[in-house]
């Protein structure tokens, strides 16, 4: 099956190899073709228009010349009719001294413009004086001068061309000549030449199928075309080339030259040139379409040349794909090969002599060189599968391979590292699942303990909890004893505050007592001097006198007794305020303790009030610790139940660890070996 595949892809791979050199030569070469005709088209076309230009502008300077002769023949004849003796007979016969009368000199001059119309072609010829004014002529001719044109004509006092060819709604050329004497001019000779002499010129003018030569004023203005109709109705440059500014201004300023452009999106080639001694250029315009089956049929050829290089060279490129596919169709079927697994077959070598035959004999090294490092391989790796970690490669590997061996070396002491690492930690893992063993055994003893403890500390706080409740109890009885208390002090305080003014109208009253027997000891002792007084009188009365006698004495000792009985007021009334002073003041200080009493009373219901508070504080907090140490007693259960796991664990450790040892003592280490 595999060899099927096998030769149904080398198959695939030679088509391929063919079609795709080919394939890809092909393109390269038409590619190359179509951009070099791309090229060569454009050449073409640029070339074709320089060449078109280049040759249109010597012919245009030509015709031009062909132009000026015309013009030139014209200008000889004005001359000779201006010349001509007749046309001022006083200075051929000055010798001689005769003169003609007027009469005579028109009939003269008459003769010579009636020769020179019918001998030169002219529409109309006449003679004008100095200020432009006609003086004779033939064939209906203008009374006076364009005033441009006679202008000019005094100014260049020589022969002169009218711009404008336009004459009466016909063409004609009209050209003036001074007439001298004596070197000075006397009058100008005027003629106007038909259009026939400018025609024949342009239609002379070969130009292809669709080309024309027409000529323009400084002006812009065309004065000649093969279509008279145009010049006669003073069709200007611009019309004809569609408004192309840089032709006109090069052409109205009498430059030569050939330039091309479009009219209605066809590409019209121009070119241009001065008709000297006037005012005037002849302008030569070509269709490119006349050239254009020379142009494409240059192309054509081109192509077709091209062509059949290209089939050529692809026939020279399918020769040379096969020369190269066939050794490389062998080198691809043996590399097929080679990805199947088959390192046996043989390499097909060729002879040759480039780069071909070396690759065929480095496939061929390189497949005995990948057999010499596969067996290699399978030896090192057959002893590593056998547990024997002391083999080494005895094959020399060249250049990268070198990368195989070192990674094979590499991988073998990274082998004895990691089995020797594997039996350390094997040893390791015994030692530990014995002291885990051990330490599983204390940690289930001390969660044993652990549980005790938090049952014993769930019981103590709940014995806290009871007590915090009593305290809070007796706490809030205090605190309405305390509040009564205060009720007490505060209705004393009332009392004393009342028996303060009750004492303070007794010092009143006592001071009022004080005043009257103040006021009573004065009586008595007025008495007593009244008595004295009536025992006087009653002395001096004598016997009647005695009863009045015994009243005053009996006076006098009322008022003594009165007098003693005040005094004894005084002093009881003296010892009765200080008595009463003591009491406010006693009662003072009464109220003043009483207030004392009451704030102290205060502050032990404020205080009682935080004590509740803190007890209900501990009351919650203990409520949280008991829900605490629940979480603790689950905690402690569940590593109690963990500390079981723990020690079956730790005694399945130590059996994995005695099987972990048994399994490197296997393996054939370098270290142990050695040693």
């Amino acid at each position: 099956m595999n060899g099927k595949n096998s030769a149904s892809r080398n198959q695939g791979i030679r088509r391929s190899l063919d079609r795709r050199i080919l394939r890809s030569t092909t393109l390269n070469i038409l590619v190359l073709v179509i951009v070099c005709c791309v090229i060569m088209a454009f050449s073409l076309q640029s070339l074709a228009n320089s060449i078109l230009l280049d040759s249109l502008q010597p012919m245009a300077r030509q015709s031009a010349k062909t132009v000026e002769a015309n013009i030139h023949m014209l200008a000889d004849r004005m001359m000779t009719i201006a010349g001509d003796s007749r046309m001022n007979p006083d200075a051929g016969d000055e010798a001689q001294g005769t003169q003609l009368n007027a009469a005579s000199l028109q009939a003269s001059r008459q003769e010579v413009l009636t020769e020179a119309a019918e001998i030169y072609e002219f529409y109309t010829i006449a003679l004008y004086d100095l200020d432009g004014g006609l003086i004779q002529g033939i064939n209906h001719t203008p009374e006076s001068l364009d005033s441009s044109f006679f202008a000019l004509l005094k100014e260049t006092d020589n022969l002169t061309t009218c711009s404008s060819t336009i004459f009466q709604d016909t063409l004609g050329i009209t050209m003036g000549m001074p007439v001298k004497e004596n070197g000075e001019t006397i009058l100008y000779l005027v003629g106007v030449y038909k259009y026939d002499a400018l025609d024949d010129v342009l239609d002379s003018i070969n130009l292809g199928k669709e080309g024309m030569a027409y000529m323009v004023n400084r002006e812009g203005i065309v004065t000649g075309h093969p279509d008279e109709a145009l010049a006669r109705a003073g069709t200007t440059l611009a019309q004809l080339n569609g408004g192309q500014k840089d032709a006109l201004d090069r052409v109205t300023t009498g430059e030569t030259g050939a330039t091309e452009f479009s009219i209605d999106g066809e590409v019209m080639l121009v070119a241009f040139s001065p008709i000297r001694g006037t005012q005037w250029s002849l302008v030569i315009q070509i269709p490119k379409s006349d050239y254009n089956h020379f142009i494409n049929g240059a192309m054509l050829v081109a192509i077709l040349s091209t062509l059949a290089v290209l089939i050529i060279s692809i026939l020279l490129v399918l020769r040379l794909a096969r020369s190269i596919s066939r050794p490389v169709k062998s080198v691809t079927s043996r590399m097929v090969g080679l990805s199947d697994g088959d390192l046996h077959t043989e390499v097909a070598l060729v002879h040759s002599g480039d780069e071909l035959e070396i690759m065929t004999k480095t496939l061929d090294e390189t497949v005995e060189s990948v057999n010499r490092y596969i067996s290699d391989i399978q030896q090192v790796l057959t002893q590593v599968a056998k547990g024997n970690l002391c083999v080494t490669s005895q094959v020399d590997y060249k250049g990268d391979f070198a990368l195989i061996k070192s990674s094979l070396r590499t991988i073998i002491k990274s082998m004895n590292e990691t089995i020797v690492g594997f039996s350390a930690a094997a040893s390791r893992l015994t030692d530990m699942s014995e002291e885990l063993s051990g330490q599983s055994v204390q940690l289930h003893q001390a969660s044993l303990e652990q549980n005790q403890s938090t049952e014993e500390l769930v019981h103590e706080v709940s014995r806290v909890k009871e007590r915090l409740e009593s305290v809070t109890k007796s706490s809030s009885q205090t605190r309405a004893k305390t509040e009564e208390i205060t009720q007490c002090v505060q209705e004393a305080n009332t009392r004393m505050d009342s028996l303060s003014g009750a004492m303070d109208n007794i010092s009143a009253n006592a001071q009022e007592i004080t005043k009257i027997a103040k006021a009573i000891e004065d009586i008595a002792f007025q008495t007593s001097i009244l008595a004295i007084n009536a025992s006087v009188e009653a002395a001096r009365a004598g016997t009647a006198g005695k009863g009045f006698a015994v009243v005053a004495n009996e006076v006098k000792e009322l008022a003594a007794k009165s007098a003693q009985a005040a005094q004894s007021a005084t002093d009881m009334v003296s010892g009765t305020r200080t008595i009463i002073q003591t009491g406010v003041e006693l009662t003072a200080e009464t109220a003043d303790s009483l207030h004392a009493i009451s704030s102290v009373s205060s502050e032990i219901n404020t205080i009682s009030d935080h004590l509740v508070a803190a007890v209900q504080g501990q009351e919650s907090a203990l409520v949280i610790m008991e829900e605490r140490i629940e979480t603790i007693s689950a905690i402690a259960d569940r590593n109690l139940q963990n500390a079981s796991g723990t020690e079956q664990s730790s005694g399945l450790l130590a059996r994995e660890a005695e099987a972990l040892q048994a399994q490197v003592k296997k393996f054939i280490l370098k270290e142990g070996r050695d040693a």
